[in-house]
């Protein structure tokens, strides 16, 4: 019991997460982004659209039935995309939603009203002011392309201004 305790909270802590085998022998690996252990969702309207999800429990991206509205972040538009975000080729070094938002100021740089960055905090798309200061990859020009990018951190799919 304390074994699995020291798991739970090493796994929160420590973005690794263990996959297999006794606890003992530590065999961890990079935590995927919470989207990919969700089960997939429907959602709330009356459309039909095929998505994919990512299934844990077999490590494979598999087709479900989209309603076109609500769910959560395992929702992705292509089997490609999913195996992207959710399988073996996720690499959360390259991921820009976990990156810092561009908010430095530069005194020379334009400025860019309405943009978006991923708030991993609040798993939500945020609204700023971008100075184009550096090569910022968190960085959006709508609501609707920081979702699409970064909907795999969220529990629930957050629904944009119009």
């Amino acid at each position: 019991m304390l074994i699995r305790q020291f798991m739970a909270v090493f796994e929160l802590f420590s973005g690794l997460r263990y996959v297999s085998g006794d606890p003992l022998d530590m065999d961890w690996v990079i935590k995927k982004p919470v989207a990919c252990y969700m089960k997939p969702d429907y959602g709330t309207c009356k459309g039909h659209f095929t998505r994919y999800f990512y299934n844990d429990s077999n490590y494979k991206c598999r087709s479900f039935d989209y309603s076109g509205c609500g769910g959560n972040g395992n929702n992705f538009d292509s089997q490609r995309e999913c195996r992207f975000l959710c399988g073996v080729k996720y690499d959360p070094d390259k991921d820009p939603c976990l990156r810092p938002p561009g908010k430095r100021w530069c005194p020379t740089s334009p400025r860019y009203p309405g943009m978006w960055y991923f708030d991993k905090k609040t798993e939500t798309c945020v609204p700023f002011i971008y100075y184009q200061c550096a090569l910022d990859r968190n960085v959006f020009p709508s609501c609707d392309k920081c979702k699409k990018e970064c909907q795999r951190h969220m529990h629930v799919l957050q629904t944009c201004p119009e």
